[in-house]
């Protein structure tokens, strides 16, 4: 009876102490995968039905959160770079039994490998926009008006050096507009219009400013702003994935009159906006983001310039290494601006400054970094970089405006000109206004951990579940090393160009989708770049010299062809009257081209 006892009682001891293991059927992607789309994401499968246990799992060290639906979890990885190698781990025990909790999971290691980055085919863009008439509009909305609608991929439109008085209007109908600019300085889109005025004509303000807007007024009755159907943003972009760059948009309004009302520079109202090395003028709302809070936009080593909220709405909003200017009036009763109202709602980061600097126009200009407008606002400042004439308000951030508690109102790393970090101990976190007779208050969150601040990156902000990718949109592509062979211009190809532009002494001559150029003429100041697939233009090579203009001597003429800027073949006899840039291209008998900018 005593060696039975002891039998039964190991018996019942190895019961309570074996934990079974959770069998892993499948994973994805399976260890050891290659050519792994960017976008995906690691799912496990088990044969029961789980939960979340002990323990933190991982790619390549960085913390994930797992998603449990039944037997499978889902971890939405960080953005993954091409040709990337990766780890995912899971200690044992990150995962239970639903029903019988003691059977743990096993430690899991996957390692995987990404796809390449494509190479995108050789292509021109599609318009070019000109003031002289050297391209094929003179006006940017027109190039706009001329594309077509329902895109998937990218409209390219170039706009060429020149300031063009319109308004702009992309039509929800018209996805992947790309508008790029020859110089942020020297490519200007402008137009005067304000919300307090009508487009048919007519003032809408308040009756007691209505004097002072009078010769305004006049001006809006008299056609001043046709073509802006009914909305006051000079450049209104009503559909998903556009993208800028070099091109500076300014409200002439709050540009030149620095007073109120709203005067819009840029309005977007879609998800998926990107703009790189742009510049937005104005004075009140310069920049509306747009009113969902389930769109992004991404804004890298762009300038926004104005006074009163003139960064404003909703969405999840990535400012990347951007420069905000402040900018006042002269009248004595000027208060200290705001550079942020925002009103969010259903957004998971809010406004997110990284690596930005802010600058006055005047010493002792002073600013608020925000205030709060509508709903639940959220704003950070990381990495803040103040010049030597802003003053900054020690709050921060303005206890006042709207209908609103905002959740966070925080910056980190913020440092005065000379590189000295600043104060934040007197940062705000008390919020109040009016609703109705009642006084509302409440407080947000005015500080950022270390870990709080890391976790503010691209990475986790604008990719978002479909893996947009702006980022790659404002990356340059190396400058082409160029070299003489005989009378040729010749240079390497570039990884992932769709083809070059061409420049002499500074002036743009034409893209190509070549590796070569031959100079109508004696030629010593050329340049290249090689153009993305998004349309931007890389880094600019070092001049080429020593070219020599081509002599045919007695070689006969074999053909001869004409070409629009964008090498597009024109025939001799559809040439419209007027002027008109084109490029002549002769073929000699002796293999010898040459080609010449004509006028016709």
């Amino acid at each position: 009876m005593k060696r039975l006892f002891i039998y039964t009682t190991f018996i019942l001891l190895f019961c309570f102490d074996f934990h079974a293991e959770l069998i892993l059927t499948r994973a994805i992607p399976p260890e050891g995968s290659t050519g792994v789309d960017i976008n995906s994401r690691v799912v496990l499968i088990f044969d029961q039905n789980i939960a979340e246990g002990q323990g933190v799992c991982s790619l390549n060290g960085t913390k994930l959160v797992p998603a449990v639906s039944s037997k499978m979890v889902t971890f939405t990885l960080p953005c993954l770079d091409y040709s990337g190698s990766y780890q995912f781990y899971a200690p044992a025990g990150a995962f239970t039994e639903k029903e019988n909790p003691s059977n743990l999971s096993p430690e899991i290691r996957l390692t995987f490998t990404t796809k390449d980055r494509p190479h995108p085919e050789a292509r021109l863009f599609d318009a070019i926009v000109a003031p002289d008439g050297s391209g094929n509009f003179t006006s940017v909305q027109k190039a706009i008006d001329a594309a077509p609608e329902k895109r998937t991929k990218p409209w390219l439109i170039f706009v060429r050096n020149g300031v063009y008085n319109e308004v702009i209007r992309v039509p929800e109908s018209k996805p992947y507009i790309h508008l790029i600019g020859e110089s942020a300085d020297s490519t200007i889109i402008q137009y005067k219009i304000c919300c307090n005025f009508l487009v048919n004509g007519g003032y809408t303000g308040p009756l007691e400013e209505a004097a002072a807007f009078g010769a305004y007024a006049a001006q809006f009755s008299a056609g001043y702003a046709i073509g802006s159907y009914g909305i006051d943003a000079m450049a209104y972009i009503d559909a998903r994935n556009f993208y800028s760059e070099n091109i500076s948009y300014i409200n002439l309004w709050g540009y030149e009159e620095r007073n109120y009302p709203q005067a819009l520079a840029v309005w977007c109202t879609k998800d998926r906006t990107a703009f790189y090395n742009c510049k937005a003028l104005s004075y009140q709302d310069t920049w509306r983001t747009p009113a969902s809070g389930g769109y992004r936009q991404y804004l890298k080593n762009c300038l926004i310039e104005g006074n009163v909220d003139f960064i404003y709405d909703n969405g999840d909003v990535f400012f990347d290494s951007c420069r905000i200017n402040i900018v006042k009036n002269d009248k004595p009763t000027e208060e200290a601006g705001w550079i942020v109202a925002p009103s969010h709602s259903g957004t998971k980061w809010g406004y997110v400054f990284k690596n930005c600097s802010l600058s006055a126009e005047n010493p002792g200009d002073s600013i608020y970094l925000g205030r709060a407008w509508i709903a639940q606002p959220k704003t950070v400042f990381i990495n803040l970089q103040l010049d030597d004439k802003i003053v900054l308000r020690n709050k921060g951030w303005d206890s006042h405006f709207g209908q609103a508690i905002p959740l966070i109102f925080a910056d980190w790393g913020t440092r005065n000109a000379d590189g000295s970090l600043v104060d934040l101990s007197q940062r705000n976190n008390w919020y109040w206004y009016l609703n109705g007779n009642d006084t509302i208050q409440g407080y947000s969150q005015q500080y950022l951990s270390d870990e709080q601040a890391g976790a503010y990156t691209f990475h986790n902000v604008v990719p978002g579940s479909d893996g947009w990718r702006p980022d790659l949109m404002a990356e340059r592509l190396p400058a082409p090393t160029l070299r003489a062979e005989s009378d040729l211009l010749v240079w390497s190809s570039v990884p992932f160009a769709i083809c070059y532009e061409i420049r002499c002494k500074g002036q743009f001559v034409c893209f190509t989708t070549e590796n070569n150029y031959r100079p109508a003429n004696s030629a010593t100041d050329y340049q290249v770049c090689a153009v993305n697939e998004w349309g931007g233009r890389g880094l600019m090579s070092d001049y080429a010299t020593g070219l020599k203009s081509i002599s045919p001597g007695t070689a006969k003429i074999v053909r001869t062809e004409l070409f629009d800027l964008m090498g597009r073949r024109v025939p001799e006899n559809d040439i419209s009257t007027g002027k008109q840039l084109i490029l002549r291209k002769t073929s000699f008998s002796d293999g010898n081209v040459v080609v010449v900018k004509e006028i016709r």
